[in-house]
């Protein structure tokens, strides 16, 4: 392998970095779900929350990512939103990063 190969492996190397570190940043903003005019992030942890609320109450109060005190009132509409906006994001990764995957091939 001369050096003109090893340069550009480098190369393509970091691109397929710096574009999976974008696209992960990039999946990171999608989970952002607002509900009742509050701001939340669709992530495994809310959605845990939610999930173990939802099976004791009829509604719950959850901080929003300001850190307001919002009430639920209905948990199965919240809890359906978070999942759809997590999935939504996460299949969207998946498919930049089979991407990704493809090119350093």
């Amino acid at each position: 392998m001369d050096i003109g190969e090893l340069k550009k492996q480098s190369d393509l190397s970091y691109d397929i970095s710096v574009a999976k570190r974008n696209a992960l940043e990039k999946a990171h903003s999608r989970l952002i779900v607002v509900y009742e005019e509050h701001i939340f992030r669709a992530d495994a942890e809310t959605i845990c929350l939610a999930r173990t609320l939802m099976e004791t109450n009829d509604k719950f109060f959850v901080l929003d990512t300001n850190q307001n005190p919002v009430e639920i009132v209905n948990p199965k509409e919240f809890l359906k939103k978070l999942i759809e906006r997590n999935q939504e994001a996460i299949s969207s990764y998946h498919q930049m990063s089979e991407t990704f995957a493809k090119r350093g091939d």
